[in-house]
């Protein structure tokens, strides 16, 4: 980036700091010609690694040191909260770049009509700037600090939550829509925790399988199981004991008074049930 001469650089922070309270120093410049993003503001970074070497050379072949790496967070024209990833932190800058080639590396498109630049991807800008003096153009939008960026995230997202609720536990991506179409004005960005009523409210139950009888005839399989009641019955039982034949899906029910007598019940109830029916138990099953 540069100008004609110093005086021209000297009028244009003049004038942006008459218009809008701005000097070139607090502002983001758009720059075709910048490599990476970057910034000399080491507290403006939402996320920072320090790099131990690096160094970038500037339009007048003057290398300026990388000390660190890291994420800022921006506030951008339409409300919504935009994070700029890969942004360098030089030694020594003065001025704030956003790289045009960086934005293409990341698919975005530029727009520039009517002293206007926008950064497109797909069918949503995501990036305004304005023509200012000297050609140069300035980024609609100001820099979030990481607590402010912490604050405007939260309220987003409970936001979000409200929205969510109010249009029927509606999904985030039909959120989405919405607010890329402006049909919801106060909701910038779409940042839908997850949320457990939607999760059990959708689920749906499967279906239960045929059943299909594993045995071919009475005593070839009986189920076997014995469970401790609640309350203690009248006659002083606390555990019952069941058998079910597996092909005639008869049941009996013995009452017992300790687990040591379940086996005394098993005897009684094999001698019983093989002479009333001639056959023999052939398996017995007990909790599957």
């Amino acid at each position: 980036m540069s100008t004609s001469d110093d005086e021209e650089i000297l009028y244009g922070e003049a004038k942006i700091g008459s218009k809008g309270g701005k000097q070139l120093t607090d502002v983001w410049i758009v720059d075709s010609g910048a490599t990476w993003h970057m910034t000399l503001h080491r507290d403006w970074f939402y996320t920072y690694e320090p790099v131990l070497e690096g160094s970038m050379f500037m339009g007048n072949d003057y290398a300026l040191e990388i000390v660190g790496v890291g994420t800022i967070k921006i506030k951008m024209f339409d409300g919504s909260v935009c994070t700029l990833q890969g942004i360098r932190h030089m030694k020594g800058l003065k001025k704030k770049l956003l790289s045009i080639g960086q934005l293409d590396d990341l698919g975005c498109k530029t727009h520039i009509e009517g002293a206007i630049l926008k950064v497109v991807k797909g069918a949503l800008v995501v990036i305004k700037a304005e023509k200012i003096v000297a050609n140069l153009y300035m980024l609609i939008g100001d820099t979030l600090q990481e607590v402010e960026a912490l604050i405007t995230s939260a309220s987003q997202e409970e936001m979000t939550v409200m929205w969510h609720r109010k249009l029927g536990d509606m999904s985030e991506c039909d959120l989405k829509i919405l607010v890329e179409r402006n049909l919801i004005p106060e909701l910038k960005s779409v940042n839908l925790p997850f949320c457990e009523h939607c999760v059990i409210s959708k689920q749906h139950r499967l279906t239960f399988g045929r059943l299909t009888a594993l045995s071919k005839h009475i005593l070839e399989l009986i189920h076997f199981d014995v469970w401790e009641s609640p309350e203690m019955s009248l006659g002083g039982a606390k555990y019952f004991v069941s058998f079910i034949d597996e092909y005639s899906r008869r049941l009996w029910v013995y009452e017992i008074k300790k687990k040591s007598n379940v086996f005394s019940i098993f005897k009684e109830f094999k001698a019983r049930i093989e002479l009333e029916s001639g056959k023999k138990i052939m398996c017995l099953r007990i909790d599957n």
